[in-house]
């Protein structure tokens, strides 16, 4: 008689580690989902977006380096084939050394807004915030046209 309840004895034991960690399993997908979410809502950083601000991040580390022709590069113009609005020489204007934000150390990174297609970091150089977009499909860089990601147009208030 002590055999047959034996072989119950087992098999519950083996059930409750199953449930044990099915339960850490959950607990665990549960605080990565929070800590992603306070991490998005509060902070500069969410794990959805490690690719894109990754590229965002490369891009200041070519800037630093003073890599301009790579960092232009990531912008998806070439110097031998710039881009037709956005040449070498505008962009050296905008992110060189004579720029205001050719001291990368000064770098700050105020928000991430995940949006659809891409981010927008909004970074500070000291001076007023600049909004870089980067694009999820081919990770290229640009400036934002908003700085939200959904803009809803109103008209102007009338006289």
């Amino acid at each position: 008689m002590a055999d047959l309840f034996s072989q119950y004895e087992a098999g519950e034991e083996s059930r409750e580690k199953v449930v044990r960690w099915v339960l850490i399993v959950i607990a665990a997908v549960a605080l990565l989902w929070a800590v992603d979410w306070v991490l998005t809502t509060y902070g500069t950083f969410n794990m959805r977006d490690m690719r894109e601000q990754y590229r965002a991040h490369h891009f200041f580390r070519l800037l630093s380096e003073k890599q301009y022709q790579a960092a232009y590069r990531l912008w998806g113009c070439d110097p031998a084939k710039p881009c037709r609005d956005y040449s070498l020489q505008k962009f050296m204007e905008d992110w060189g050394p004579q720029s205001p934000a050719a001291d990368v150390s000064k770098e700050h990174v105020h928000a991430v807004r995940h949006c659809k297609t891409g981010i927008i970091e909004v970074i500070d150089f000291g001076g007023d915030p600049l909004n870089l977009w980067v694009e999820s499909k081919d990770l290229t860089l640009s400036f934002a046209p908003w700085p939200v990601c959904t803009p809803h147009w109103q008209p102007p208030p009338s006289p």
